[in-house]
């Protein structure tokens, strides 16, 4: 291959040439994690282990190449940084950021994380199913041992634990978390209290009969295309944990999970990663291969998952405008069902074991269980062996309830097993920021609850890819929030969002 930086071509040309190799690199590997939650067969990880590890081992020596940051630091100085374009100064600017974190780290450390998350996954995905922690442990902990070291590179200010969240929400620190969190947590106590004071609880045999799983895949289909997702750039599978991956915007893959007895399970799943998705093919698509193309964040990302999920999904315009749908391919399910029932089936705040079925109100103390968690595990204050009590007992205090497995209790969750540790705090975040774009959005459409009883979801969409989607990576999570809404992030607005709807539905 011909040495570009030989060529006669602007450094600023020859930047963007680097950048989009790396990029598809990135998107070639996120082809293969793709297939291999959805159609590799069982005996497939362990080449799939190596693929991936020489993938990532390419990835990193390409990117991390002292060209790139001759060439960031020469478009950096003042004349030439200030003759450029705002795209090509934002993709500067997210280059330098991803470039100096990339370069603090071995390659050999990112092969061998690449290879022990691949090979992590099926250990977790075989543990899970028989609920055996003992087969998953030591894969978790050469993992922990791993990312150990990749704060260690980074480094970090305060805590490691900060090295690794950084990764995910740019700016975000653990005292920061720490502080809202109790905060969220005191204040979720208090609501929880007001609803059992009530002795109410809503019905919730509606969405527990048996729902075929394929009519059920149909009718997530539907409302999926309602949304806006494109299935021309696009599509739907199954896999162990609902997911959404991009390999661009013409080319976003959802997965979702049936459950024959709980029409609740996929609609919500493909609803959540359905706004994921809208995200992704939202992104400017001449952008991406500059880096810019990208979400900021995922608290930014997860805002859009949970803005679509629960403040449209949940909501009664929502079931206003599908129940006449799911009642043409259920009918003796839904009976004589009114939205009015379903919205407060699908709202039934219950303590549960399971983070992804969780109601709004509950959720977060599930995501505070897991920060306070992985921090210390970082932080080196527990060890692997330590997690199935620790799970247990957090568990208890915080949720009120024990699981009975591992299954249910440590072992639900994919995210350790991939290496994303420092990733659970961004759903939290993503509750917070979809609050205050909702309140937004309300505040701009007065009449969206009479548009969405309608089927006008595109309203909707129409207004996030105005303010979120275009944007890319331009913006700083916190700085596009404040764009979007006139606002710095604020918690209260999903305070006084849980208060208010739940104090409907509950009566109080």
């Amino acid at each position: 291959m011909k040495d570009i930086s030989m060529m006669n071509i602007l450094p600023i040309e020859e930047l963007h040439t680097r950048v989009a190799e790396v990029v598809d690199l990135s998107q070639a590997s996120a082809v293969l994690g793709w297939d291999q939650e959805t159609m590799m067969p069982k005996k497939g990880a362990r080449f799939r282990a190596t693929q991936q590890a020489t993938l990532q081992g390419l990835l990193h020596e390409r990117f991390t190449q002292p060209r790139i940051g001759r060439l960031l630091s020469i478009l950096e100085e003042p004349t030439s940084f200030n003759a450029l374009s705002p795209t090509d100064q934002a993709m500067i600017k997210t280059t330098r950021r991803d470039y100096d974190r990339a370069t603090k780290l071995p390659a050999s450390l990112v092969r061998d994380l690449a290879m022990a998350t691949t090979e992590g996954v099926e250990a977790w995905r075989i543990a899970r199913r028989e609920s055996r922690w003992e087969q998953f442990a030591p894969y978790l902990r050469r993992i922990v041992d791993l990312k150990r070291q990749e704060a260690a590179c980074i480094g970090y200010k305060d805590v490691p634990y900060d090295a690794l969240l950084d990764e995910y929400e740019p700016g975000a620190t653990t005292a920061q978390l720490a502080e809202l969190f109790t905060h969220l947590r005191s204040e979720t106590v208090t609501l929880l209290r007001r609803i059992a004071s009530t002795g109410r609880q809503p019905d919730r045999s509606v969405l527990e009969q048996e729902y075929d799983p394929a009519k059920q895949l149909a009718f997530t289909e539907l409302v999926l295309r309602q949304m806006g997702f494109d299935f021309e750039a696009g599509r739907q599978d199954l896999s162990t944990h609902p997911f959404t991956t991009s390999f661009g915007p013409t080319d976003v893959r959802i997965t979702t999970r049936v459950d024959d007895h709980d029409l609740q399970v996929a609609l919500y799943a493909s609803i959540h990663e359905g706004g994921h998705a809208l995200y992704d093919q939202g992104l400017p698509v001449d952008l991406v291969r500059t880096g810019v193309g990208a979400s900021v964040s995922l608290g930014i990302h997860e805002s859009q998952s949970r803005l679509w999920e629960n403040f449209i999904g949940r909501s009664l315009p929502f079931w206003q405008f599908v129940l006449p749908r799911l009642r043409e391919i259920f009918p003796v399910q839904t009976g004589t069902a009114t939205p009015e029932m379903f919205v407060g089936a699908v709202n039934r705040v219950d303590r549960s074991l399971i983070r992804v079925e969780a109601d709004e109100v509950t959720y977060n103390l599930h995501i505070i269980l897991r920060f306070e968690i992985e921090r210390r595990l970082i932080g080196g204050e527990i060890d692997v062996d330590d997690l199935p009590a620790l799970w247990n007992q957090r568990s208890q205090e915080y949720l009120g309830i024990t699981p009975p497995n591992d299954r249910l209790g440590v072992l639900q969750d994919t995210h350790w097993a991939s290496g994303l540790i420092g990733y659970f705090p961004t759903y939290s975040l993503g509750n917070l920021y979809a609050a205050q774009l909702w309140a937004t959005l309300r505040r701009e459409v007065p009449d969206l609850d009479e548009r969405l009883a309608a089927g006008d979801f595109q309203i909707v969409l129409s207004w996030l890819r105005e303010r979120i989607h275009q944007h890319g990576r331009i913006y700083q999570p916190a700085e596009l929030i404040e764009r979007a809404t006139g606002e710095k992030p604020r918690p209260d607005y999903l305070i006084k969002y849980l208060n208010e709807k739940y104090g409907k539905i509950y009566g109080f």
